[in-house]
Order: structure tokens, then C-alpha cells, then sequence
């Protein structure tokens, strides 16, 4: 997986300013990770791989924020067009960490905002960030960490389609103040992030070449990280909207097991 993803050529932080499709449209996949050495085999002649002092693979750290009632989960459960997320991302390859505001808007297009945290990571929030916040929702000072996760990024970036493939993998999630533990493990998340929808970039063309797909393996799927994640740390939640990609992501977490055995 390594050689394959040191062959493609890199591009560095500064280049990757001009595809930063803070307002964009995401399509997400989930795939073994014995399928990624092909991926970026396919991919190289397309696109170019990020590389932040000397790092191909980057360590991502998040804190999702929620409200007391957990509005924020609760709209991803019930499937609403219109939700967001608050979120600390902590970029571990070059010390950077940023606030971000994201929603999801009906008809699929996602955007988001961030400012620098000048603070150290975890910190409380300021009254600066607090005042960002506002922008976005109300009662933010009613926020209060929910979720921790780590994972590791590869961003491949393909300069002529202003398209970004981002290949997250070795995912770990807990509340917040909780051990770390693995989830969605054998599996990586792939999301295509594009300025407008477009099924024939050579990501999914590849993706709906492959002959053993299976459940959701392989095919577009609809989930978010912080909510598969508040569902591993509590089995009590339920939502009927979700629960059948919850199983199918379970399923497909197993499949892959075996075949890394």
C-alpha cells in the first residue's frame, strides 16, 4: 500500500489551495483496505497525492461538538435534508488546528467553514470562536464536547477536474474523556469531494468496475463518521433512517476481516 501511494507524484499544501471546495458535493464509499494499493495504481496517472512534511498518510484528530439534547445527531438519524456539524480538527502533520462549521443543504451540497484555533487542541472555546459560532446557530455557548476520533488521511487531488479523493483508514472513536477504541476497522472511507456531481471521474468509474462489490462495499453510501461513531459508543441509540447503513457497515467491517485473514 506504501510503494504504491510513494509512485504517484506529490503536491504540496500551498498547490492544494486551489481545489479547496469549502462549497462542494461529496459522494462517500467504503472499501477493504486490501482494495487501496489498486486504487492509487488507477488514480496515478490522474492525480497527484498531498504531502506534508514528508507524510502521504496524515493523522486527523476530531472533537465533535453537541448540543445537551443532541440536536445534531438526532437530525442526522432522522434523515433531515439540512444538517450540520461542529467540529475541533486537529492536523497532526504540521500542528494546525482549526474550528469548522459544516452543513449538509438540501439537494446534497455541503459547505463549510473554519477559523484557526490559536488555543491548544481540546481547549474551552473563546469568545472569538464563540462569535464564528454565532454566525451559524444559535445558543453555541450551549455546545459542549461530544465525540473523539482519530484516523489517518491519504488526499489525492486531481488539479484538472477540481476534484479531491480523501482515503481515511485506521479509524478509532470514543466519547469524549474515553479510551480511543478501533471502529469501521479493515475498512476505509473514501470520499469524493467535487465542485459540482459527476459519476465518471476515474475514482468511481473504477469503484463501479469492480466485480466483487458486495452490500454496500464498493457503492455510493450515505454516512457520517460522527454518527456511525455516537452508535458504536452507545448501542442505545437507535434511528430508523440509519440503522439498516449502521448493520450493513458492521457487516461489511467483517467481510473485510476475513479477507485480511
Amino acid at each position: 500500500m506504501a510503494a504504491a501511494l510513494g509512485a504517484m507524484p506529490a503536491t504540496d499544501l500551498e498547490a492544494l489551495d486551489s481545489v479547496q471546495l469549502m462549497r462542494r458535493f461529496d459522494t462517500k464509499y467504503v472499501v477493504p483496505e486490501s482494495w487501496l494499493p489498486a486504487l492509487y495504481e488507477v488514480m496515478a496517472p490522474h492525480a497527484h497525492v498531498l504531502e506534508v512534511n514528508g507524510h502521504r498518510n496524515s493523522a486527523y484528530e476530531n472533537l465533535y461538538f453537541e448540543f445537551p439534547d443532541d440536536r445534531f445527531l438526532q437530525d442526522h438519524l432522522r434523515g433531515k435534508a439540512r444538517r450540520m456539524k461542529v467540529r475541533e480538527r486537529h492536523y497532526c502533520s504540521n500542528g494546525m488546528t482549526f474550528l469548522e462549521v459544516k452543513e449538509r443543504l438540501p439537494g446534497g451540497r455541503t459547505v463549510k467553514e473554519r477559523m484557526r484555533r490559536s488555543s491548544d487542541p481540546n481547549s474551552p472555546l473563546s469568545a472569538e470562536e464563540l462569535s464564528f459560532l454565532h454566525q451559524h446557530l444559535d445558543l453555541a455557548e450551549a455546545l459542549e464536547p461530544r465525540l473523539q476520533g482519530t484516523f489517518e488521511r491519504a488526499t489525492l487531488v486531481d488539479f484538472t477536474r477540481k476534484e479531491r479523493v480523501t482515503v481515511d483508514r485506521g479509524l478509532q472513536v470514543a466519547l469524549s474523556g474515553s479510551p480511543l477504541a478501533p471502529f469501521l476497522a479493515n475498512l476505509a472511507v473514501i470520499e469524493v469531494k467535487q465542485p459540482r456531481p459527476d459519476r465518471y471521474s476515474p475514482v468511481q468509474q473504477w469503484l463501479r468496475s469492480q466485480n466483487d462489490r458486495r452490500g454496500l462495499v464498493g457503492r455510493m453510501t450515505r454516512m457520517s463518521k460522527y454518527t456511525v461513531g455516537r452508535m458504536v459508543c452507545d448501542p442505545d441509540i437507535t434511528g430508523r433512517a440509519y440503522l439498516a447503513t449502521y448493520r450493513r457497515l458492521m457487516e461489511a467491517s467483517s467481510w473485510a476481516g476475513d479477507l485480511q485473514a
